[in-house]
């Protein structure tokens, strides 16, 4: 059992307790919950995709969609020499194949399966040297309980004026998606963010976010159309960037939009276990709860 903690200082929510590195570690291993997981929904996806009809089978492929929306920030289709990339949590390297291809030199970070090193450099965590281009952290984040280590790992391997896309769940639109456990279940995705967090750990990390890649026909290919995912692009400066105020409140917000449009939240908790909001919703209430007189 566990439970949904915020932090008022940088905006976070997280599973309460975090697992242990051990835990993880198994979870993520090559035979572990997570890559059988994986297996079984790519197996699915095969599936799916063979009953397609012929005109949807002609449609843009959703990764090739993804890394174009990138084209105005960064030189995906014609690299400078010598460019490189590294996708922190890489899987089987579907993104690093197309840059390759394109004409990237691509690094990868991947715990949970080897297939993507038949092809790229592997490297077991980020190098500090201002030697990487692009950056790409694709629905990584929320699986790590130390976003901001993360963050400054890829800052570290950044250059100045080198770009890092991220994409993970959106907590902002969860009113109007519903979809409480992608946000946060308390074992694959551990954490959660709202926009307003996610870029003031960015600035914390020495990254200014520079875009939200917002358009729709990125969620009709990705999540049936709805805003399931944040999508940032920011890039690595050495100038001092300004910390957002409150950074706990959207979320809050978020939580209890939630909590409303479904008739209140803890009604709705015995479907929602391991992760609770029973405190979360009642420490809230207590704050807005107006003040007796003496």
């Amino acid at each position: 059992m566990s439970f949904l903690t915020g932090c008022e200082d940088c905006g976070l929510l997280f599973t309460n307790p975090i697992p242990t590195e051990e835990q993880l570690e198994r979870y993520y291993a090559d035979e572990g919950p997570y890559r059988t997981h994986k297996v079984e929904v790519a197996h699915a996806r095969r599936l799916e995709r063979k009953t397609r009809s012929r005109d949807t089978e002609r449609a843009p492929r959703a990764r090739d969609l993804l890394l174009e929306s990138l084209a105005p920030y960064v030189a995906v289709h014609e690299p400078p020499p010598g460019a490189r990339v590294l996708d922190f949590g890489c899987g089987d390297g579907k993104f690093l194949n197309w840059l390759q291809d394109r004409g990237w030199e691509t690094y990868g970070i991947e715990p949970s399966t080897s297939v993507a090193f038949r092809r790229h450099c592997r490297l077991t965590s980020p190098p500090q040297d201002a030697s990487i281009d692009l950056a790409i952290l694709h629905h990584v984040l929320e699986h790590v309980p130390d976003p901001l280590g993360v963050l400054r790992q890829l800052a570290g391997a950044l250059r100045d004026g080198g770009v890092l896309f991220i994409s993970l769940p959106r907590l902002d639109t969860l009113p109007q998606h519903g979809n409480f456990r992608y946000c946060i279940d308390g074992r694959k995705h551990l954490i959660c963010l709202s926009e307003t967090c996610l870029t003031g750990l960015l600035a914390r990390a020495g990254l200014a976010t520079t875009a939200r890649l917002d358009a729709q026909e990125l969620d009709d290919a990705l999540t049936e159309g709805q805003p399931l995912r944040l999508r940032l692009v920011a890039t690595r400066t050495t100038v001092p960037l300004r910390l957002p105020r409150a950074p706990l409140v959207p979320a809050v917000t978020a939580l209890s939009q939630y909590a409303r449009a479904r008739g209140g939240l803890a009604a709705r908790l015995h479907g929602m276990l391991p992760v609770r909001l029973r405190a979360a919703v009642m420490n809230r209430a207590r704050e807005r709860a107006p003040r007796r007189r003496q």
